[in-house]
């Protein structure tokens, strides 16, 4: 009796130590896959960080402040003449034609 005892006890304790080294290789394999896509989210982030500090080191250019005054503030050197082009609204209104036949008028 003690043969078959010390036999089933084997058994069940080889089971369990299987068991755990199958759980614990499936946590590890996990953990790995974790890892690799948490190390790609960070070479992303870093990858905008020096995108971000490049801007930065841009904008902080006299030429990038007058474009942006130019684009964003209408700023007009002295001696140069600002020109705006107007574009049609979304109204759809067109402009009556000019008259061939006669003088301009008010309105025309």
């Amino acid at each position: 009796m003690s043969s078959k005892l010390t036999v089933v006890l084997t058994i069940v304790l080889v089971v369990c130590v299987g068991l755990c080294y199958a759980g614990g290789r499936a946590r590890l394999l996990a953990l790995r896959k974790e890892t690799e896509r948490l190390e790609a989210e960070c070479e992303e982030w870093q990858s905008r960080i020096r995108d971000l500090e490049s801007e930065i080191e841009e904008a902080q250019t006299d030429e990038y402040v007058e474009r942006i005054a130019r684009e964003k503030l209408g700023l007009v050197k002295p001696g140069e003449t600002l020109y705006i082009v107007a574009e049609p609204d979304a109204s759809g209104f067109t402009p009556v034609a000019k008259r061939k036949d006669r003088p301009a008028e008010i309105g025309d």
